[in-house]
């Protein structure tokens, strides 16, 4: 079952990525990319030659986790694409837009879904930002349906470098607050200069995991 589900990932990846690679040849880099190498031996030159987007990720501060993506899909809702993103592990975080709105196979508690009618791109919070309404729910102990108001506050300019590109870029704070818990939190965003999220470090709920995100290969349609 494991294999048939790395094949199904891998065609994912072939197809959404355009490689012309047989598809024996993907499923083999896609299997180093994934369990053949940690990231710190993961060097630019590597993650360039990879015909996936891909992602370092880093949960509570920890060391980094190498993410590359394996299915991207429309929401149904908002028509956003919506990126799934899969460890060595299996772990799984999925993201619209730079958000993270669900995450799979995490330690301790796991973002079922980030529900909202609006969900409005993050480089329109940049020129325009505004406040609006979401809800969580997470695992276990069926914690679903929390309110929560979402308010945004854009930054200033700086320089960013990740492993395999320097981008000047746009800090972003997103302030998520549960009314009925009495608790908060302030999610982060840089964009470049595109409104592309190049970064992140979000909370998956109050007082839960915190993730980071560097995108190195961004996700082209």
């Amino acid at each position: 079952m494991k294999n048939i589900i790395l094949y199904l990932l891998t065609f994912g990846c072939f197809l959404l990525t355009g490689c012309s690679q047989k598809i024996q040849d993907v499923q083999s880099t896609f299997n180093e990319a994934v369990f053949g190498m940690s990231d710190v031996e993961l060097s630019a030159e590597h993650i360039n030659e990879l015909p996936y987007a891909s992602a370092f990720v880093k949960i509570n501060d920890s060391h980094n986790i190498f993410m590359v993506l394996a299915l991207a899909e429309s929401n149904p809702i908002t028509g956003a694409t919506q990126l799934k993103w899969l460890s060595s592990d299996n772990a799984m975080i999925v993201t619209e837009n730079g958000r993270i709105i669900k995450t799979l196979a995490l330690p301790n508690y796991n973002l079922i879904a980030l529900n909202s009618t609006e969900l409005p791109p993050l480089s329109q919070q940049l020129t325009a930002p505004q406040q609006w309404q979401a809800t969580y729910d997470w695992m276990p102990d069926y914690r679903y349906n929390y309110q929560a108001s979402i308010d945004v506050l854009p930054g200033e300019k700086s320089t960013l470098t990740s492993l395999i590109w320097t981008k000047e870029v746009t800090y972003l704070e997103e302030f998520v607050s549960f009314s009925t818990l009495n608790l908060q939190f302030t999610n982060q965003y840089w964009l470049d200069n595109t409104g592309e999220v190049v970064k992140t470090r979000q909370f998956i709920g109050p007082n839960m995991a915190t993730i980071e995100m560097t995108f190195l290969k961004p996700f082209r349609s």
